[in-house]
This record gives structure tokens, sequence and C-alpha cells, in this order.
């Protein structure tokens, strides 16, 4: 996967999140996936929660397929509702 350089900026200077925090999240065994993102405006974007034990927390995490090509956009901590859709998703 692609982060540019200025997602990873905007991450860690708005969110506190790395590229390493949203990679472990995106390797969450119980990683709930949105494909596409039902919040996207360009339908081109997936979601995805899951665990970084780096950060101690879930994370959202955006990514940007783009002609086949994966890219990271975004990567924040998880709210109150990304919280529960991970609980009910992983209690199943």
């Amino acid at each position: 996967m692609i982060w540019p350089p200025d997602a990873v900026t905007h991450m860690w200077d708005h969110h506190q999140t790395t590229v390493a925090m949203a990679a472990e999240a995106l390797d969450d065994p119980d990683v709930v996936a949105f494909i596409p993102d039902p919040k996207s405006r360009s339908g081109k974007s997936s979601r995805f929660i899951g665990y970084s034990p780096t950060a101690e927390r879930l994370l959202v995490v955006i990514v940007v397929d783009h002609h086949g090509q994966h890219y990271g956009a975004n990567c924040w901590p998880a709210n109150p509702t990304d919280q529960r859709i991970y609980r009910e998703r992983t209690e199943q």
C-alpha cells in the first residue's frame, strides 16, 4: 500500500496516528471491512475498523483504490459508533 506524504502528515497532525498503527489495524484478524465505504463521496474508498496494539485502541483506516493500486488516505481513532460496529461484528 502506498501512503502519500500529505496523508501521513495529516494523520499525525490531526489524529496522532501513524502508518504503522494503520497497518496493525488492517492486519487485525477481526478487522471489519466496508468495501466500498458507505460514507464515501467518490465511491472509490473502503473503510476498515481494526485494533492497533501500538495505539491501544480501535482505528478507522480509509483506503482508496486507484487503477488497482491501494493508497492509504486516512486513519483516526474509532468513535463510539465504529466501536459498537466492531464489537457487534466480532461477537458473532
